[in-house]
This record gives C-alpha cells, sequence and structure tokens, in this order.
C-alpha cells in the first residue's frame, strides 16, 4: 500500500480579527476598552502603533444602516479629537471609553469584531455587536418643534 501525503490545515471563515470590545463595572462607572492586537496592528495600520505618537480617532454614527459601524482612524498625540492608546501584552493596545448609550449594569467580556472595510494603512471600519451600538436617531429626534 502506498504512504498517503496529508495536507495542511486550512481554516474557512472569518478569522480572528484582532479587534476586541469590552465593558467593565469599576468603582468608577462603567468604560467600554476597544483592543487591537499586535497582528491587527500590523496587518490594519502599517506597524505595531507606539503608545507616545500614535493615537486613534473614533466615529460612530446613529443613522439607520450605519450605527453598526466603528471606524478607527490612526492620528498622532496630540490631536484634539484623538484618543491615547494604552500599551497591553504582547504588544497590544486598548483605549478606554465613556459608553455612548445605556448600557445594561456589569460587566461583558472582550468580544471580536469583524473588520468591514476600511483604507489601510489609515482607518479600518469594525462591526460592533448588537449591545454597543449607537440608538438610531428617530425622524425629527434633535430638532426644534417650533418654527
Amino acid at each position: 500500500m502506498p504512504p498517503f501525503r496529508p495536507k495542511p490545515f486550512e481554516q474557512k471563515g472569518p478569522g480572528k480579527s484582532g479587534f476586541t470590545i469590552s465593558v467593565a463595572d469599576g468603582k468608577h462607572g462603567q468604560h467600554v476598552r476597544i483592543g487591537i492586537s499586535k497582528a491587527a496592528q500590523e496587518k490594519h495600520f502599517g506597524g505595531v502603533l507606539d503608545t507616545e505618537k500614535d493615537a486613534m480617532k473614533i466615529a460612530l454614527s446613529n443613522d439607520q444602516g450605519r450605527n453598526h459601524i466603528l471606524e478607527l482612524e490612526l492620528a498622532e498625540v496630540g490631536d484634539t479629537e484623538a484618543f491615547r492608546l494604552a500599551s497591553g501584552i504582547k504588544g497590544s493596545v486598548s483605549i478606554k471609553l465613556q459608553p455612548w448609550g445605556q448600557l445594561s449594569p456589569g460587566k461583558r467580556p472582550a468580544a471580536e469584531m469583524a473588520v468591514i472595510g476600511g483604507k489601510a494603512p489609515m482607518t479600518t471600519n469594525l462591526r460592533l455587536p448588537e449591545y454597543a451600538r449607537p440608538q438610531i436617531k428617530k425622524i425629527g429626534q434633535g430638532q426644534s418643534i417650533m418654527p
């Protein structure tokens, strides 16, 4: 009987994106944490981010059909619209934010966010989990009722 040759494993379906979101509930209140792995930094931002030089702009939308998108844009420290990065284990970085909507009390473990677009090496668009999506703006919401 002739020998047979095994084939290497090829992962099918979505792989890990390296972008996570979680909610922590501490003595100072809730905060949202967005984590970016070292591999995701290299793939989507052109290299490992430096917490002393690099920062991140974050954009969300409350429009119908766009409230599931979280946009991350690479910026420099000192940009007034950007958030500072904190270093983590194994070269990862993270950003801590106040919740942008009403979240149920308690913690939420880190959940993977899928990459759905962007223009490397400056921006990356991610799909937010249901609980983290901004509330959709209703027709007329935020407009004056007086003419």
